[in-house]
């Protein structure tokens, strides 16, 4: 089945697109946007240049001192080591104002900001410095000994460590519109590589822009918004569902340098946050703060995804926030944050989907084995097509040739779309268990499992068994103070979901194994 987001939202959301050319491919994409993120930092300047653009601790920025920091930043990178368009800048930098600055001087340069992990160990830093072929590298001194073990076989040919006052003292900055196009790569930002070597997704200008517009218009984002990152920067959901829709609107952007649930809820009410983006894990987190009713009132709009979501937690999210619209959103990397968007008035009615294809986007579903598309409701793989979805992985054009080819990006995730155009994802393709015949779908099972009031995260995966081939094993977490009996579990599952779907195994875990990119390692669990 195929749906198109432009046929589902209301009409002041699409009228006005406009279908363009880009790489290559017809695509429906927001008019009047700014075409590259140095017009999106010089528009919020020149509009509220005295507005906080960053709020990192006890720093305060300006969007004309971010603006103007930028410029001095990118005045260095050029004086010193002539970097110059399609140049690759390597940010290894946790949450901070210098993260900010140094996307918008990559971008004043028309160069490639390759956004690394901070997680990574040494072995996978050499491999995307490499890959990447980044010129200059930009640290903070707690990962300088990861870098510093490697620094012979890396391709960079300077480094520097915050704050690198050197590279602040040379003036004038540089100004000036940005030499790179819209269609032009603004980041690498490498995949997680659950099933092999990370590949480097290219966000351009144009993806991460039609992103920012799409979080004002499907969240209905008006005024002067402020949102706090409490999630990495290094990911889509930080840099661009934040940070970058904050430069969009000239907003404020409120950033956590590690997360922490009693801070987070201070914050939200000290800085009167009214737009955030995060797991589920993390608002489960929240609410279970004893005082967390007295934090939230300016809160008007929040968004969700990542993970499956409980109903009850959806429940006591209203319950908490009754002014604030809620939303499910659902993205990849690769589609530079949100491709579906569940409007706020479905979110208790239909808690398991995560909404419609977003207003550019273009969705279907494809019968794994024969490739026709799926009828409505019957599980496939989910294809996305738009502007934000990325025209293909750095150096890798075989990856790039089966990934996206042909302008549809084939996500790995199994979904269906019901008549109405509701996308609900299933399972990984290659986390689907089939026990004897039966497919069983192992976030269906997870729902159940976090509705339990007892378990805080749960995965679901399949161990062999020599009868049915493969059976449900579930890995639970449980919540503070709270004791899992195993016998429970099974039959919590069983009076909810068909026999078969029930765990034959249950391991309680004090936390389930996660990736640098925060994806949990179902490996592992097997």
């Amino acid at each position: 089945m195929r749906v198109r987001g432009v046929d589902r939202w209301p009409a002041e959301l699409t009228r006005d697109l406009v279908e363009e050319t880009h790489f290559g491919r017809r695509l429906r994409c927001y008019p009047g946007r700014p075409h590259t993120l140095t017009e999106l930092l010089d528009r919020a300047a020149a509009r509220v240049p005295d507005r906080e653009a960053v709020v990192d601790g006890a720093e305060r920025l300006t969007w004309r001192e971010l603006q103007e920091r930028a410029r001095q930043l990118a005045a260095s990178l050029a004086r010193r080591h002539g970097i110059k368009p399609g140049d690759r800048i390597a940010l290894l930098l946790m949450n901070g104002a210098p993260f900010c600055v140094a996307v918008f001087a990559g971008a004043q340069l028309g160069a490639i900001a390759v956004t690394l992990n901070t997680k990574l160990k040494s072995m996978e830093l050499e491999f995307m410095l490499q890959n990447s072929g980044a010129r200059v590298l930009l640290t903070n001194p707690e990962w300088w000994p990861a870098v510093e073990a490697i620094r012979d076989r890396l391709p960079c040919e300077a480094y520097y460590r915050t704050p690198y006052p050197e590279l602040f003292a040379e003036l004038p900055a540089l100004a000036g519109p940005s030499p790179a196009g819209e269609d032009d790569t603004a980041f690498i930002m490498y995949t997680s590589g659950t099933t092999g070597r990370p590949k480097g997704a290219m966000g351009t200008h144009l993806g991460i822009i039609n992103s920012a517009i799409t979080y004002e218009r499907c969240f209905r984002l008006s005024g002067h918004q402020r949102t706090l990152v409490a999630v990495p920067l290094f990911h889509v959901t930080g840099l661009i569902a934040q940070m970058l829709t904050m430069a969009y609107l000239g907003g404020t952007t409120v950033i956590m340098r590690t997360f922490n649930a009693a801070e987070a809820l201070r914050l939200i009410e000290a800085e009167r946050i009214t737009y955030m983006v995060a797991a589920p894990t993390v608002l489960v987190m929240l609410m279970l703060q004893p005082d967390h009713r007295r934090a939230g009132s300016s809160l008007q709009a929040l968004g969700y995804g990542g993970a499956p979501i409980a109903s009850e937690t959806v429940r006591q999210l209203r319950e908490w926030l009754p002014g604030c619209r809620l939303h499910n959103v659902y993205g990849l990397t690769e589609t530079s944050s949100p491709a579906t968007c569940l409007p706020d008035a479905d979110v208790l009615a239909r808690v398991s989907s995560v909404g419609w294809p977003i207003p550019t986007a273009e969705v279907r579903t494809v019968e794994v084995e024969s490739g026709r598309d799926g009828a409505p409701d019957e599980v496939g793989e989910l294809w996305i097509k738009g502007p934000m979805v990325v025209p293909g992985y750095w150096a890798d054009p075989e990856a790039t040739a089966a990934a996206m080819g042909d302008g549809w990006l084939r996500t790995g995730d199994l979904a269906k779309i019901d008549p109405d155009g509701y996308v609900t994802i299933m399972d990984r393709i290659k986390d689907m268990i089939n026990r004897g015949g039966e497919k069983i779908f192992c976030v269906e099972v997870e729902e159940v499992l976090c509705a339990h009031p007892a378990v805080l995260e749960a995965a679901v995966v399949g161990v062999p068994d020599p009868v049915y081939g493969e059976v449900v094993k579930a890995c639970v977490v449980p919540r503070p103070g709270a004791t899992i009996d195993p016998d429970d579990i099974r039959a919590w599952v069983r009076d909810r979901l068909a026999k078969f779907k029930a765990p034959r195994d249950v391991a309680v875990l004090d936390a389930l194994p996660r990736n640098p990119n925060g994806k949990v390692v179902k490996g592992l669990l097997r």
